[in-house]
């Protein structure tokens, strides 16, 4: 007696395609993102691509920029429950970078417009702000603490990430005019951490300042500027330097 075909469920399916589109975008670039190419490393049909993520090439790869920066929101994660959050956002920094060097298509796809034509959906962009906002919680809280001078989390979270993604960018796309460029990333980790750190709290197991004697960052606004959307400012091609 046959027993009825047993189908493969949906979410299963979707895992499938995602962790083949990162597989091919990792090992070739964005031009190996097909729906052919897709379906065929998922082993899957190509309908099945289309079935299971809307506008097809362009959904797995929304799919890809929110899987990427829900793992990036964990990691960032730290900043906002470690202990101390000088040496909280020290680590989560340089989490940053082994995150975008462990996968440079994937940072590419999340930071460089490195699919044309592709804008994430909106439901992806709430992913994106919700990295934005860890590190503005973890801002926040060493201003709290008295360990960051004191001003507009949002508008320090801004410069930080700036600044570190600034220097990843110029790793991937190896533009590159020192030799060691982990050290200099190390280096300007510590730059941007002194720049916000109350005098004494930012140096390696150093003791916070005590609460209540916060100082104030010169120049910073008194109130918190709205949440803004996550952006993609730039497009790279270049292949990620080796480390």
């Amino acid at each position: 007696m046959s027993h009825p075909r047993q189908r493969t469920p949906s979410n299963e399916i979707e895992k499938a395609i995602v962790g083949a589109a990162f597989r091919l975008l990792e090992a070739e670039g964005p031009e190996a993102l097909s729906v052919r190419r897709v379906a065929a490393e998922a082993g899957v049909a190509p309908m099945g691509v289309y079935n299971h993520f809307e506008g097809g090439k362009n959904g797995v790869v929304d799919a890809l920029f929110r899987v990427g920066f829900e793992v990036l929101t964990g990691e960032l994660y730290a900043v906002v429950t470690a202990p101390d959050p000088v040496e909280a956002l020290r680590a989560g920094l340089l989490e940053y970078r082994r995150l975008a060097l462990d996968h440079p298509r994937t940072y590419e796809v999340m930071f460089l417009c490195a699919v044309p034509g592709f804008q994430p959906s909106e439901q992806s962009h709430a992913v994106a702000e919700e990295a934005f906002e860890v590190l503005v919680q973890g801002v926040a809280l060493g201003m709290r603490e008295g360990a960051f001078l004191e001003g507009d989390p949002r508008e320090v979270a801004q410069q930080v990430w700036a600044a570190v993604h600034g220097a990843v960018a110029l790793e991937l796309a190896d533009v590159c005019m020192v030799d060691d460029m982990a050290r200099t990333y190390t280096d300007l980790v510590e730059v941007i951490i002194r720049g916000i750190s109350v005098p004494g709290a930012a140096a390696p197991n150093a003791g916070r300042a005590t609460k209540g004697t916060k100082a104030t960052r010169v120049g910073a606004p008194a109130t918190t500027a709205p949440a803004g959307r996550s952006g993609s400012p730039a497009r790279a091609a270049r292949p990620a330097r080796a480390r």
